[in-house]
C-alpha cells in the first residue's frame, strides 16, 4: 500500500452522506464517481447538464444506472447555485468541484446569499510523503493570496479545528517564513512572531503548540534547527504549516506531488459544507482522498 495513512483515511470515511458533484463534465470526474461509489464513500449525485453528462457517460462506457442526475443548464454557475440552493435545503452534506472552473464554482459559494458562514473561507491540504512519518497539513495554498496576520489567525483556527475533527489531537504548528529571523522588512517573519506571541498570552486552540518564523529547512528537520540553534518542540514533528502567502504555498504543493511522489487531499474549510476543491491535474486517488476528508469533516461537524 503506497499511501497507507491516507488508504486509512478513506477507510475511515465510509458513508451514505450525499455528495454533490458539480458539473462533472471531464472523464477524470466521472471516474472519480464511480471511484467514491465502489469504496462506499457516499452517495453522489451529479448537478449539471444531463444530455452532456450521459453523452460523456457513454464515450467513456461507463453507467450511470442508478447514479441521481440533477438537470441544468449547460451553465456552471447555474449548476453551481443550483448544488447551494441543495446544500441550503439540507439535500447535500459535501460539495465537490467537476470540471468547471473554481470562480464558477466559489462565486456563488461566498456570495453572501450563499454558504459563507462567520468563519474565514481557508483550505488545508493533508499530504503522505515517504520521508515523513506523518500526514502533514499545509494551509492556505489555494484561497487566500496574501493574508496579513489577523487572516492568518482565522486560517490557522479553521485548519486546526478541522484536524480535532479529523482526530488529529496535540497539534504542532509551524509558521512558515524565509527566514527563521525576525526581519521588520519581512511581513512573514513579524506575523509569525505575533502570532505565536499572543498564542502564548491568549492560546489560539487548547493543546496547541505554535511556534516560528522557521525557514522551511529547520521545521522539517530537527537536526536543522539545532544546527542553527533553533531548540524546538517543533522542528521536526510538525502536524502543519502555516504558510506566509498562497504563492509559497501553491509552488509546496505542487513540489510536494512532482518532485517528492507525494499524495494529498484537500478541503475548502469555512463554508456551510465541506468543498473538494479538486484541479484537472489531481490523481483519482488525491480526489478520493479529499473526498474523504471532507466526509468526515461532515460526519464530525463544528
Amino acid at each position: 500500500m503506497k499511501y497507507p495513512l491516507l488508504e486509512k483515511m478513506i477507510e475511515e470515511a465510509k458513508s451514505d452522506l450525499p455528495l454533490g458533484v458539480v458539473y462533472p463534465l471531464s472523464a477524470p470526474a466521472l471516474e472519480t464517481v464511480f471511484d467514491l461509489i465502489k469504496r462506499q464513500l457516499c452517495t453522489p449525485i451529479l448537478i449539471g447538464p444531463k444530455k452532456e453528462i450521459e453523452e460523456l457517460a457513454a464515450i467513456e462506457e461507463l453507467s450511470l444506472d442508478g447514479i441521481q442526475i440533477v438537470d441544468t443548464p449547460k451553465d456552471p454557475i447555474l449548476a453551481t447555485k443550483k448544488a447551494v440552493e441543495m446544500v441550503k435545503e439540507g439535500k447535500l452534506a459535501v460539495l465537490m468541484k467537476g470540471s468547471l472552473h473554481t470562480e464558477d464554482l466559489m462565486g456563488p459559494i461566498v456570495h453572501r446569499d450563499g454558504l459563507r458562514t462567520d468563519k474565514r473561507v481557508s483550505h488545508l491540504f493533508l499530504f503522505e510523503l515517504a520521508r515523513y512519518h506523518k500526514l502533514l497539513g499545509v494551509t492556505d495554498a489555494v484561497v487566500n493570496i496574501t493574508p496579513n496576520a489577523q487572516l492568518k489567525r482565522e486560517i490557522l483556527a479553521n485548519s486546526l479545528d478541522a484536524l480535532k475533527r479529523l482526530s488529529i489531537s496535540n497539534v504542532k504548528v509551524a509558521i512558515i517564513a524565509a527566514t527563521e529571523v525576525i526581519n521588520p522588512a519581512m511581513s512573514s517573519t513579524t506575523d509569525a512572531k505575533e502570532i505565536v506571541d499572543e498564542h502564548i498570552a491568549h492560546p489560539i486552540f487548547p493543546d496547541t503548540i505554535i511556534e516560528g518564523p522557521f525557514g522551511f529547512d529547520n521545521a522539517i528537520s530537527a537536526q536543522s534547527a539545532r544546527t542553527k540553534g533553533i531548540y524546538s518542540k517543533v522542528a521536526g514533528d510538525p502536524d502543519l504549516l502555516l504558510m506566509p502567502d498562497l504563492q509559497v504555498g501553491n509552488i509546496l504543493y505542487k513540489s510536494f506531488v512532482y518532485m517528492a511522489g507525494a499524495e494529498c487531499a484537500g478541503t475548502i474549510l469555512g463554508a456551510q459544507v465541506p468543498i473538494t476543491l479538486t484541479s484537472r491535474s489531481d490523481s483519482v486517488f488525491s480526489r478520493v482522498a479529499s473526498t474523504a476528508m471532507a466526509i468526515l469533516l461532515a460526519k464530525n461537524p463544528q
